[in-house]
């Protein structure tokens, strides 16, 4: 009787550590990538961008706090950029590789 309860909790307790603690959620976006946009530096964005965001006198005073990079299916390459304006709500902008900004 020893022998099958010794067994049991074996079973029970291989079963608790065959289970890992920290399982992905297949539902957790990535802070780093969502919907197949890569986060990046503002540095990073191509100079067309940098040079419409110096020259456009709305944002050109506001800092970069954050910048992604995607592919199209068309195979264009587009970027967000989003900017602080001073409220809670994120501001941002969407340009491509030539700094022609996407207007949706």
């Amino acid at each position: 009787m020893k022998t099958s309860m010794l067994i049991a909790a074996m079973f029970v307790s291989g079963m608790a550590l065959a289970n890992p603690a920290t399982s992905l959620n297949p539902n957790t976006i990535s802070l780093e990538q969502q919907e197949g946009k890569v986060k990046i530096e503002a540095d990073d964005l191509p100079d067309p961008v940098k040079t419409t965001i110096s020259n456009d006198e709305t944002i050109n005073q506001l800092s970069i706090l954050e910048a992604w990079k995607w592919n199209t299916p068309e195979g264009k390459t587009l970027f967000e950029v989003v900017f602080d304006n001073g409220t809670e709500e994120k501001f941002s902008k969407k340009y491509d590789e030539q700094g022609n900004e996407i207007k949706e």
